[in-house]
């Protein structure tokens, strides 16, 4: 992460962009791409910098995605893992098969599942563009 709280990193087809907001315990974590078993090295990468910040607010933007298996909800397991007690994870703008992905997999046991921009603004403060 720079001093300007923006990193990215990519792999395999799927582009992770983070910006947080330092001294708020807020990141805002952009996928884009496509998530299978070949990109687990750049999430586990994502997961360990989120464990080392440790916000207590986390946005994933899912609008990007174009394809998503079970490697998501499994990246979604470890992140809330690494975030400290009482932190939420709102989970922003899934597509349709993203959003099925979710709701099958129990997600919304462990995440707020939000489509719309008015709804995450009001939870989350600002977004980074």
């Amino acid at each position: 992460m720079s001093s300007d709280g923006f990193h990215q990193d990519s792999g395999n087809g799927l582009t992770v962009t983070i910006h947080s907001w330092p001294g708020d315990g807020r990141a805002h974590v952009r996928l884009a791409g496509e998530i299978d078993i070949d990109v687990s090295v750049v999430l586990s990468r994502t997961v360990d910098w989120l464990a080392t910040s440790a916000p207590v607010s986390v946005l994933v933007d899912l609008a990007e995605l174009t394809f998503a298996c079970a490697t998501l909800p499994n990246f979604l397991v470890h992140v809330r893992h690494v975030l400290p007690d009482g932190a939420e994870l709102i989970l922003w703008r899934p597509r349709p098969l993203t959003e099925w992905v979710l709701q099958i997999t129990g997600m919304a046991a462990i995440a707020v599942i939000r489509d719309t921009a008015t709804e995450s603004l009001s939870m989350h403060g600002h977004l980074a563009s």
